[in-house]
Parts: structure tokens; C-alpha cells; sequence
């Protein structure tokens, strides 16, 4: 077995945190928050001009498999309907098979980003992705990726915090 590029665990480890690779901010991912959750919890908003746990998780889908494309070069598409670029149309009414259905493509698009990192050339990581009209190196886009994720996972950490403080139940 061939030791991978420092910088791809690196970005690994904050895309994908491990128990045996952590990432050092000892959070838990989107996908990990999802656990549990029913589909009324789901899509409670705080507000009704707010966005709900589900919004934030396929959003937080949508750019992982977005850059996912970039970096590979593909152009898989998740299956669901937009109400802008990156965020879902709102649903105020959800089945548990719909809920499972989405979870499923937050679980396929994260996985689809792991992979695509994992098989990464090392000696393209400072170049921009060969489809891409940004500048931004490909090393870029991974740590970006991965710290929108985060970034949307306290988003869910606390919507779960409100929705059980408001007297419901998660699951």
C-alpha cells in the first residue's frame, strides 16, 4: 500500500473525520446529525423564513457532489428539486420514505467526495480543476468543501437544539 499525499489526509480527515483519523474540531458531520431525525423534525423551521434541517442537509449535498464534479470531472446530478442554485424547493410536508430517500443522497453525494479525494492525483493539487474557469487550485476546493459542511453542520447542531427546546422530539 502506496502512502497517500500529507495534504489529501489532510483534507480527508476534515471532509471525512474518522475515529481512527479525527478531525481536530471534534464535530460531528452533517451526514452524523442526520441520525435520528424524523421527518417532522426534519422540516420544522423556527421561522417561516428560515430554513429547516432538511434544506441545510441537501444544500450541504448539493456542494459536496458539486465539487465532487469539478474535481473529477463528471456532472452526476442529485435528484432533487431546486429553489435556487445549492438550496431544495421548500417542503412543508414530508414522508419517512421521502426523509430516507434524502438522507440517501446526502450519504451518496458525501461518499461520491470521499471517493473522488481519495483517488485525487497529489500532483494536481495546486492546479485548478481541468474543467473549472476559476483559478482556485484543486487543494482549495477540498478544504472549502469541507468547511462548508462544517459550517452547516453547527446550522443542524442547533436547529436539533431549538427543536427540542421548543418541546418536540427529534425522532
Amino acid at each position: 500500500m502506496t502512502a497517500r499525499d500529507v495534504r489529501i489526509d489532510t483534507a480527508l480527515r476534515s471532509i471525512h473525520p474518522t475515529k481512527e483519523s479525527p478531525a481536530w474540531h471534534g464535530a460531528p458531520t452533517a451526514r452524523g446529525l442526520l441520525r435520528g431525525v424524523s421527518p417532522e423534525a426534519a422540516i420544522w423551521r423556527p421561522d417561516p423564513s428560515m430554513n429547516c434541517i432538511r434544506d441545510i442537509a441537501l444544500h450541504v449535498a448539493f456542494w459536496e457532489n458539486s465539487v465532487a464534479n469539478r474535481l473529477s470531472g463528471a456532472s452526476e446530478r442529485l435528484e432533487f428539486a431546486a429553489r435556487t442554485t445549492g438550496w431544495p424547493a421548500r417542503r412543508d410536508e414530508l414522508s419517512q420514505e421521502e426523509w430516507r430517500h434524502e438522507v440517501a443522497l446526502v450519504t451518496l453525494a458525501h461518499a461520491r467526495l470521499v471517493e473522488v479525494v481519495e483517488r485525487f492525483d497529489p500532483s494536481l493539487l495546486d492546479e485548478p480543476p481541468a474543467n473549472s474557469t476559476s483559478r482556485r487550485p484543486a487543494i482549495l476546493y477540498m478544504h472549502g468543501v469541507a468547511e462548508h459542511s462544517l459550517y452547516h453542520a453547527a446550522q443542524i447542531k442547533l436547529l436539533k437544539q431549538l427543536i427540542v427546546h421548543s418541546g418536540q422530539s427529534i425522532g
